[in-house]
């Protein structure tokens, strides 16, 4: 038996790569397909010579959108423009991705096309505690940076169509040469050139995840009460609050909205706050 990585998950095969390198095409045991959960990408296995998946190995994470596992960090690309940052978007993929416990970086592409509002978006993100990273494939600024935050770690990229994440793997690895898209001049949104959530080798100790490109967002398991903890910047203030938990909307003497108010917690984080806690309480009342 040996023991591997699933890389791609394609018309019911599985794709392993063990320890040596080598890929091998895999069918499930039948008895793992009635499991507590199916077999995702990024899934450490047991697996024979012939090819058949013999055991899943404990997952340490679970994103669930795009459904992958085992991740060390997400790298959130939006771009600076073409398409334009859309904040709100932004904020319920920094929620899911917080939700899921899993470290992030946020990477800001197309740099070269960077202006005011995309540097006040930087402090924003760099306020809360996030590492904010820019990068351009034009101009080659942070593919170094990039390359580096990558080194040692399962990283997924995920993020809005057009944005440029292929492009972004091809610059941190020429050899992977995945297909990019233009940004639609009609909808300002990008062409869907990942198709499926695979896993790369950008070498023996690092991979790589390419994800579809997804703006649909389920927050179906996330609680009001969840929710206040996902803002990092609402959990330096929130025990100051009158009521315990307190969802920071109506209540009175909220050191949340007081902060708020006040400007030291930016007013966009605060309203998309309340546009994905409107959203969680509606799906519950269907």
């Amino acid at each position: 038996m040996k023991t591997g990585i699933v890389v791609k998950n394609m018309n019911g095969y599985f794709y392993v790569q063990g320890e040596d390198g080598t890929i091998t095409e895999c069918k499930v045991r039948g008895r793992l397909k009635k499991g507590r959960y199916s077999l995702l990408v990024g899934d450490r296995v047991i697996y024979g010579n012939e090819g058949t998946i013999e055991n899943i190995l404990p997952r340490r994470n679970e994103l669930k959108r795009p459904h992958i596992a085992n991740i060390d960090q997400v790298v959130l690309v939006v771009a600076a423009h073409a398409p334009d940052i859309n904040s709100l978007l932004l904020d319920k993929l920094l929620v899911m991705i917080e939700h899921a416990d899993i470290p992030l970086v946020v990477c800001i592409n197309k740099s070269d096309l960077a202006d005011e509002t995309t540097a006040e978006i930087v402090e924003r993100y760099q306020k809360v505690g996030y590492t904010v990273v820019m990068t351009s494939t034009y101009t080659g600024e942070g593919i170094d940076t990039l390359r580096t935050i990558l080194d040692s770690h399962v990283s997924a990229f995920a993020g809005p169509s057009g944005v440029g994440k292929s492009s972004l793997l091809n610059a941190v690895e020429p050899n992977f040469a995945f297909q990019t898209g233009e940004v639609s001049d009609k909808i300002k949104r990008g062409r869907h050139t990942t198709r499926h959530a695979s896993l790369y080798a950008l070498n023996d100790h690092s991979f790589i995840m390419d994800t579809p490109g997804f703006s649909a967002i389920d927050f179906s398991d996330i609680s009001p009460e969840r929710l206040t903890s996902l803002y990092p910047e609402f959990m330096i203030y929130e025990d100051g609050c009158k009521f315990s938990p307190c969802y920071h909307e109506h209540e009175p003497v909220c050191t949340v909205k007081e902060a708020v108010e006040s400007g030291i917690i930016h007013k966009e984080r605060y309203a998309s706050y309340l546009a994905i806690r409107e959203e969680i309480v509606s799906q519950r009342k269907r």
